[in-house]
């Protein structure tokens, strides 16, 4: 059985059911491509009003008469709801609005036309997600004409975070906790099924939108992260997870950069619930089965490094033996703009959002914050990537996210091991010459079993 979340218009299959899979498919395309899901939306409209002629014995004209007249047809009779007008951007930027039914038309219009007339609406995602927002609106009015009065009040409202994104149902969406290092704007776990219904696979999805990025810097993300990474490494990193892209930077059809990294298994947040769980040997064997995997990427024929590596980059899902069993993902953030770190605290309003950015922070290494304060200096990134997992150790052995790093002296108190200690403070040593590389990172932790 299905458990995720189906979409926003599931109602509508009791009232037009020959509405509700073009609705579908626009919703499950909104994100994707904009104009793709648009012109679905026009069928919807232009099929809707022949529907509701139909119904009240008026004449529907002939094929060629224009969508328009047939929705003036049901307006000057009195059969569309009365909503008030709605704000829309137009090709040439100002703004304009409209009535409803006006704007579901020319929105429509604008998808269809190869060649778009600037005073008209442009093919945005915002004039999108407005047209959805209309829609929705119509057909629990129309769920209330055809139920009853109060009919409409079990129905949730409308969410941008319950479309489906392509064949993915959103199951949940956060704002990423690395936001304001990354840009990316919204993650949402998602999962697919297969023909019988059951669970295909779940999956993380990154949105990025395109004008906030630098287009270089993604364009190396897409060729670094995932071209070189499906050369490479077939792909598939783990035996656990896939990466692919949804919606690609070059891509004319969506303001977004799309990523999606698939899991066979459910996937859970590397978080304080995930490791008080744990005991002290099992936290270890997570920072080993961590460090295994980098290693693989760092020793690939074009290595692979991850440059923003922390607690976020980490997912465990239920191993066989019952030990969680860690991936690495968000592969996307590979390149990191030089002045986003230099400028970022500054712009952060609450405390909650800056003490999430320290425990952000805390993971980047000492000259790669030099780097990113404008000093012009070489990067070893893959011993950037040693300081990053060092910390990321410290946090897993004393099963906390705190803000500031695991103290050595600490956790050689609560009785850590003290070969781990030493290979975690040669990790976060400030000098990148003094950490030790992913291998012999490594073959240090094959003692602990």
């Amino acid at each position: 059985m299905k458990t995720a979340i189906q979409g926003n218009f599931e109602f509508v299959k009791e009232i037009f059911p020959e509405l509700y899979e073009p609705l579908h498919n626009a919703e499950s395309l909104a994100l994707l491509n904009h104009r793709g899901s648009g012109l679905l939306l026009r069928n919807v409209n232009e099929l809707y009003c022949t529907l509701l002629l139909e119904e009240y014995g008026m004449s529907s004209g002939t094929e060629k008469e224009e969508l328009y007249k047939k929705q003036y047809a049901l307006r000057t009779a009195g059969k569309f709801p009365r909503f008030e007008r709605y704000w829309y951007q137009t090709w040439d930027g100002t703004k304009k609005s409209d009535y409803w039914d006006g704007l579901w038309r020319k929105f429509g219009n604008s998808c269809h036309h190869a060649e778009h007339v600037e005073e008209e609406a442009a093919v945005t995602y915002e004039n999108l997600i407005t047209v959805f927002e209309i829609i929705f609106r119509v057909f629990r009015w129309e769920y209330e004409r055809k139920k009853g009065r109060g009919a409409a009040g079990k129905l949730d409202d409308f969410s941008i975070d319950r479309m489906p994104i392509g064949e993915h149902y959103v199951s949940s969406a956060v704002v990423p906790v690395d936001e304001a290092v990354t840009h990316c704007i919204k993650e949402y776990e998602t999962c697919s099924y297969d023909d019988s219904g059951r669970v295909e696979k779940y999956g993380i999805v990154r949105v990025f939108n395109k004008n906030d990025m630098d287009e270089k810097v993604l364009a190396l993300r897409d060729k670094e992260a995932f071209k070189e990474a499906a050369n490479e490494a077939g792909i598939q990193f783990d035996g656990n997870v896939q990466v692919d892209v949804l919606s690609r930077m070059n891509s004319a059809e969506s303001d977004y950069y799309i990523i999606i990294y698939k899991f066979s298994r459910k996937p859970a947040r590397l978080d304080q619930e995930c490791l008080s769980g744990m005991d002290l040997s099992g936290r270890i064997r997570l920072c080993r089965n961590i460090a295994d995997i980098l290693r693989k990427f760092h020793n690939l024929s074009t290595p692979i490094y991850h440059r923003n590596l922390s607690y976020d980059s980490i997912y465990v899902c239920p191993g066989r033996d019952g030990c969680p069993e860690p991936s690495i993902i968000k592969l996307d953030c590979a390149k990191i703009m030089s002045d986003e770190f230099g400028t970022v605290i500054e712009t952060v309003q609450s405390r909650e959002k800056l003490l999430c950015l320290k425990r952000m922070m805390k993971y980047v290494a000492p000259e790669v914050r030099r780097l990113f304060q404008g000093q012009r200096i070489e990067i070893d990134w893959s011993r950037a990537d040693v300081f990053s997992l060092g910390i990321l150790f410290g946090d897993i052995l004393r099963g906390s996210l705190d803000a500031d790093p695991a103290s050595s002296a600490k956790l050689r108190r609560e009785g850590a091991d003290e070969k781990f200690l030493e290979l975690m403070d040669q990790m976060r040593a400030p000098r990148p010459e003094l950490r030790p590389s992913m291998n012999d990172v490594s073959a240090a932790l094959e003692v602990f079993g």
